[in-house]
């Protein structure tokens, strides 16, 4: 029978110093560097770092598994959360403090998306997050028209805000999640259910994006 064995130490070891570095570069020139320049920032060899990651998009992959499980270590913070809300709004805070933290981390989940579509590894916070919701619900302070899946997307959402500079970064993800937890909370649904209302929102949104980008300038039809 065979298994998965662990990397060798130094394996383990240089993988980790290229992630370090391939996060170093993002803060400068975004995704877009050579796997020469992660070699030469991560103070390795081209052939080693090569022999790590083939591609480039071997290197993003990596980089969403690290995310990936920075995620999934946020919900062991949370066992000892004293109620519902405290889970669902802790989760939050954490997902976006971790963002914040590691700007890359957004970046490569959205160019995963288009490498590796079938990709569904954040599909496993869906289960974790909804005992916390769950038990909001019940206790009466998390809207009930709620899932852990508009929180995943909230979190994913917010995650924009890591093209600006610290301190901005925080201070505007800050802000924009104070308004959205208020949204969240149970007495907002007697402003209207969500999904009473996501259909008119998709049909108002449809045809806002096929008007004329030109209406109402002051120079059409010149």
């Amino acid at each position: 029978m065979s298994s998965t064995r662990a990397p060798r130490p130094e394996i383990a070891r240089s993988r980790h110093q290229l992630l370090d570095a391939a996060e170093r570069l993002f803060e400068v020139s975004g995704l877009e560097f050579s796997l020469n320049e992660l070699a030469h920032e991560a103070d390795l060899g081209v052939a080693t770092t090569y022999r790590r990651f083939p591609s480039h998009d071997d290197v993003v992959r990596a980089i969403h598994v690290r995310a990936h499980d920075a995620f999934i270590a946020i919900f062991d913070q949370l066992e000892d959360a004293p109620d519902g809300w405290s889970g669902v709004v802790g989760y939050l805070e954490r997902a976006v403090a971790t963002n914040n933290a590691h700007p890359i981390f957004p970046a490569a989940a959205r160019r995963m998306a288009r490498i590796d579509p079938s990709n569904t590894a954040g599909a496993e916070l869906e289960p974790l997050l909804n005992a916390h919701v769950a038990r909001a619900q019940d206790e009466g302070t998390l809207r009930l028209d709620v899932t852990s899946v508009d929180l995943v997307s909230l979190m994913s959402q917010l995650g924009v805000l890591t093209v600006l500079p610290e301190p901005v970064r925080t201070a505007m993800s800050a802000r924009q999640l104070r308004i959205a937890v208020a949204g969240l909370r149970a007495e907002a649904q007697l402003w209207g259910d969500l999904g009473d209302v996501a259909i008119e929102d998709m049909t108002r949104l449809q045809a806002l994006a096929v008007e004329s980008p030109s209406s109402g300038r002051l120079d059409e039809g010149q």
